[in-house]
């Protein structure tokens, strides 16, 4: 049986590529695109199997509260390099 390492070699990720709980983790600036249309950014403060919980920050850098996100209804996810 192939190794997962051997797996992702072959496929061209290298050892370095991320993993979702170090690109997730707790207080890593994000941007979320939602199915809905909205766009929010702000830090990541908890995920789990159902969605995302985000400390989201008006586009002046200002808290606005925690949103909690369901997985169904995130488009995408963009990670802001620290």
């Amino acid at each position: 049986m192939e190794s997962k390492d051997a797996r992702n070699r072959r496929h061209g990720l290298d050892e370095g590529a991320p993993r979702i709980p170090d690109v997730l983790a707790r207080g890593r600036f994000v941007a979320v695109s939602a199915r809905i249309g909205n766009d929010l950014t702000g830090h990541v403060c908890d995920w789990n199997e159902t969605g995302l919980l985000l400390d989201v920050q008006d586009p002046s850098g200002d808290a606005t509260g925690q949103e909690f996100l369901p997985w169904h209804s995130i488009e995408r996810v963009s990670i802001e390099e620290p």
